[in-house]
């Protein structure tokens, strides 16, 4: 059955505490509560979830439609960050909070330039996400005739990348590690190990 949440904070696992700048009750339904029905198809049995909104019945969910507002002198990437912090207080399914994560921390990134205080956020939500799916893996799959795929998670990469112009190669291969349980760090660690083969033999030298 499909699973939604009132809040990212109410997945198990993940430890999201919100944001203090967040007051979730001036979200526009915060409140919502969707209609799930059961149907079967070719034989298998799938759930439909339907939200009602003031234009209608929808299976987009508040935490997939939300769209914030800049606010005065507010930058490009704080925006897209609030807008974040506000959709992770919406109701939704848990690949809504995944790829509003993952969006954020890519727009986040390409504004690292004129924004430096970015580079800690796109750590931060780099590791939320690497959390939410370690801690609800199915995000990180689908099947399609009776076959299993995996999807990319940008966040491992992205850390990756971030570890490695940092000079952090050791975070950056536990990183890559912990990507191979989604089949998705041998090009790292294919990458880092023999980087650190190498630091660690002239050390010893």
């Amino acid at each position: 059955m499909t699973k939604w949440y009132r809040r990212l904070a109410e997945v198990p696992g993940v430890q999201y505490q919100g944001s203090p700048d967040v007051i979730r009750s001036r979200l526009p339904e915060h409140k919502s509560v969707p209609e799930i029905s059961t149907f079967n198809f070719d034989g298998k049995q799938h759930d439909s979830i339907m939200w009602t909104t003031p234009e209608g019945s929808t299976s987009a969910s508040p935490a997939h439609r939300w769209q914030t507002q800049p606010q005065p002198n507010e930058t490009k990437g704080q925006t897209a960050l609030r807008q974040l912090h506000e959709t992770l207080e919406l109701p939704g399914i848990l690949s809504d909070y995944h790829f509003a994560i993952q969006n954020c921390h890519q727009t986040l990134w390409k504004q690292r330039r004129e924004e430096p205080w970015i580079l800690s956020e796109v750590e931060r939500l780099c590791w939320l996400d690497i959390h939410l799916v370690e801690a609800q893996p199915t995000i990180a799959f689908w099947e399609r005739e009776d076959t299993t795929h995996s999807i990319s998670i940008l966040a491992f990469g992205q850390l990756v990348r971030l570890y490695e112009r940092e000079g952090n190669l050791y975070e950056a291969l536990a990183v890559a590690q912990r990507a191979e349980h989604f089949q998705q760090g041998k090009y790292h660690l294919e990458n880092l190990q023999p980087r650190i083969a190498q630091l660690e033999l002239e050390a010893e030298a």
